[in-house]
């Protein structure tokens, strides 16, 4: 099993790694700083000798994340020359084998294809597959200028188009993975033109779906240049700013997040499926069945929310006032006698995450193309007690990394993780073999449609 590979910009040493070889912090794009920063990716400049890739490169600048109690320090090590691609591959003989791209989340602000819960070797040696997690840039550096980050995602993915094939990859068998922001990402390159061709399976887990309008754009920039103290005309000069001011700027105004322009993203996402522009391709989906408990995780209060205070607080997450007041409406018909915290995570969880992606699934079926839903139900358990399962606890199921990610803990307690672990992992390498997720250990998993809407569940039992 060669620990060297030629790629066409140089030789890249990886490292076993318990039957599996990876390679990580491999480059595949320039370094985005100086006269590249807020520019579209440029190609990766060649190097000669042999690049060392044992360990992971830096992760895309970024702020402490509210959430490092539950995930630990997301991204010690941190770098604008951070467009890299970690990549574990199960051999290089043989058919070639099928590619599962990661793509990370943390609300487009935070994380890296580098966290302990994303490691990609047991699903490499499983699957008999190759496993890649790429980078992107965040925050303002990514977002600022429009979808800055979502190029990088492509021109990662045209890596892995060119390249695969060295490391045991099949091109054309690409399936494009994200989670949270992750999967809003996935969403978006399914709208893109840019993007086509470069996937052919994709995998939409927790997305909200959530993109802005040029209007919400702006006044994000806008916010965020009143922080700097810039004006508007001085644009030029945020290329020649410290980081460390770009940072804090982002930490006073809003975030960032990808933008209808008309060009790199011409349509949301789910107006892109309403309307069949997006792509074509097999879809696998699904959200958690408690997704907003993990704020609950970092924000005590919200255990002893008051029925009238549920509203705000749901407006709070994203949901438009309107929308947030109907589904509390809603909630409460449904649970009359639920408590106000049950009310706030049924109704988050239902209109920031569930009800979108039946639309995308909706959209998807109704075109005749392969989808198949789930909804993963398997709490987690803390001294607290039962976590329910919350946004991001099945990352460490679907990558079998229970033992070396923080969140694994809220498994420690819980004999059903190890088989519902199995069970994800059977379906999602399945669907990236196939564009089917159905395995022996799963029960039937009958294709999505509109009228029948079946949900594969995993869960206890």
């Amino acid at each position: 099993m060669p620990l060297v590979v030629d790629t066409r910009t140089g030789r890249v040493r990886g490292r076993l790694d318990r039957g599996v070889t990876a390679f990580r912090g491999v480059p595949f794009a320039r370094a985005p700083t100086g006269p590249l920063r807020l520019r579209p990716p440029a190609p990766a400049e060649p190097w000669s000798g042999v690049r060392e890739c044992g360990e992971p490169g830096p992760a895309a600048p970024q702020n402490p994340s509210r959430f490092s109690a539950l995930f630990g320090p997301r991204a010690a090590a941190q770098s604008e020359d951070c467009l890299t691609l970690d990549l574990w591959t199960a051999g290089f003989e043989g058919v070639p084998r099928p590619v599962l791209v990661f793509v990370h989340g943390g609300g487009f602000a935070e994380g890296s294809a580098g966290e302990p819960c994303a490691r990609g070797r047991r699903l490499a040696r499983g699957g008999d597959a190759v496993i890649v997690g790429l980078q992107y840039r965040l925050g303002a550096l990514g977002f600022y200028a429009p979808n800055l980050g979502l190029l990088d995602l492509c021109a990662g993915l045209e890596w892995v188009r060119d390249e695969i094939d060295a490391f045991g990859g099949d091109p054309g068998q690409v399936t494009l993975y994200g989670h949270g922001a992750g999967a809003t990402a996935v969403a978006c390159l399914l709208a893109m033109p840019r993007a086509r061709g470069l996937f052919q399976r994709a995998i939409v887990s927790s997305a909200s779906f959530e993109v802005d309008t040029r209007e919400r754009a702006e006044a994000r920039r806008h916010a965020f240049r009143r922080a700097l103290e810039l004006p508007g005309g001085d644009e030029a000069k945020l290329g020649g700013l410290p980081l460390a001011a770009i940072l804090a700027a982002q930490a006073r105004a809003d975030g960032f997040r990808p933008q209808v322009d008309g060009e790199i993203l011409p349509a949301a996402p789910l107006d892109a499926a309403a309307r069949g522009a997006s792509a074509a391709l097999p879809l696998l989906l699904g959200t958690a069945r408690d997704e907003t408990r993990l704020h609950e995780l970092v924000d005590p209060s919200l255990a002893s929310l008051r029925a009238e205070d549920v509203p705000a607080r749901l407006e709070a997450l994203g949901i438009a006032r309107a929308a947030a007041e109907d589904g509390f409406a809603l909630a409460r018909a449904l649970e009359p006698g639920a408590s106000a915290n049950a009310l706030f995570h049924r109704a988050g969880t239902e209109l920031r995450y569930a009800e979108p992606a039946r639309r995308l699934a909706d959209a998807h079926a109704a075109r005749g193309l392969p989808v198949f839903q789930y909804r993963f139900e398997l709490s987690g358990w803390s001294a607290q007690g039962d976590t329910g399962a919350f946004h991001g606890l099945d990352l460490p199921l679907v990558f079998g990394t229970r033992r070396i990610a923080p969140l694994g803990r809220f498994f420690d307690d819980v004999p059903d993780a190890k088989p519902v672990g199995r069970r994800m992992r059977d379906a999602w390498m399945a669907f990236a073999r196939s564009g089917d997720p159905r395995a022996p250990l799963l029960a039937p998993w009958p294709r999505y449609t509109a009228e029948g809407r079946h949900t594969q569940t995993f869960r206890s039992g």
